[in-house]
C-alpha cells in the first residue's frame, strides 16, 4: 500500500458509541480515494490509557475509538511490528479540506440537518449582512475564535454526520442533553448511536480513553450542546 497522506480533514468511524469531535489537530493521516467518502483507511492514533481490569496495560485509539492491548493485539504486533488497533483496516467516513467556519464573523447563524443528511449552514456576514449559505457533508468549527468553549489545545470542533444525527435524534426524543468533560484530559464527551438516546452518568472519553468520568445526573453528552447554548442555533 502507498505511503499514507497527511491532509487537512475530518474523519469518523462508521460504527462507534463514542467520538472525538473536539480535536487538537486539523489534519488526518491515511489513504483516500477522493475528496470525501466512506472508504478511507486512517492511521491509528494510539496513546497510553491505563490498564485493563486484569492489570494489563492498555492504549486508546482516538481514530477508531477502541482499546489496544489484548492478547490478539500483542500477537499482531509481534507478527507485523506495527502497533495498530483491531479496527485499523476498517473503512471510515471522511471529508478532506472541510469548510472551516468562524462563528464570530457571522450573526443569525443556524445549522440544520437536512433530509438528505447534509448539514445546512445559514448565516449573515458581519460585513454588510450578506447571506452565507452552505450545504455540507461535515463542518469544522474554528474553536480558536471561541475562547472558553473547550480546553485551549482544541483547535476545532468537527461536526460529523454521526454526531449530527445523534444530536438531532436526542433533541427530537426530548432526551436530557448536556456536555460532560473528561475528568482526566478535560475534553468533551460525545455519545453516538444508541448511547445518544439512553441517559447515563458514566462516560468514556473519546480523546484519551479514560472510562470513569461521571456527570452529576444521567445525561446524553455532546459538545454540540455547548455550541448550541453559547454561539449558534443548531438543530
Amino acid at each position: 500500500m502507498p505511503t499514507p497522506l497527511t491532509l487537512p480533514g475530518i474523519c469518523w468511524p462508521l460504527q462507534a458509541s463514542t467520538g472525538d469531535l473536539a480535536v487538537a489537530t486539523s489534519h488526518i493521516t491515511g489513504h483516500f480515494r477522493a475528496g470525501a467518502g466512506f472508504d478511507a483507511i486512517i492511521v491509528c492514533d494510539l496513546l497510553p490509557a491505563g490498564k485493563f481490569r486484569n492489570g494489563a496495560s492498555r492504549h486508546w485509539c482516538r481514530t477508531h475509538q477502541c482499546y489496544w492491548g489484548t492478547l490478539a493485539d500483542l500477537a499482531d504486533w509481534q507478527a507485523t511490528r506495527q502497533m495498530r488497533c483491531r479496527q485499523h483496516a476498517s473503512p471510515m467516513g471522511y471529508v478532506l479540506y472541510p469548510q472551516l467556519f468562524d462563528p464570530m464573523r457571522f450573526h443569525a447563524t443556524t445549522l440544520r440537518l437536512g433530509p438528505d443528511g447534509l448539514l445546512q449552514l445559514r448565516a449573515r456576514t458581519d460585513d454588510g449582512g450578506a447571506l452565507f449559505h452552505r450545504d455540507l457533508p461535515a463542518l469544522a468549527i474554528d474553536c480558536r475564535a471561541l475562547p472558553g468553549l473547550f480546553p485551549p489545545d482544541i483547535v476545532q470542533l468537527n461536526l460529523t454526520p454521526p454526531a449530527a444525527q445523534a444530536f438531532s435524534a436526542a433533541l427530537q426524543a426530548g432526551t436530557p442533553l448536556d456536555c460532560s468533560d473528561c475528568a482526566r484530559c478535560g475534553h468533551p464527551h460525545l455519545d453516538l448511536g444508541s448511547f445518544a438516546l439512553a441517559p447515563h452518568r458514566r462516560h468514556s472519553c473519546g480523546h484519551c480513553g479514560h472510562d470513569a468520568s461521571h456527570s452529576a445526573t444521567a445525561i446524553v453528552s455532546t459538545p454540540l450542546w455547548r455550541l448550541r447554548q453559547r454561539y449558534l442555533h443548531c438543530f
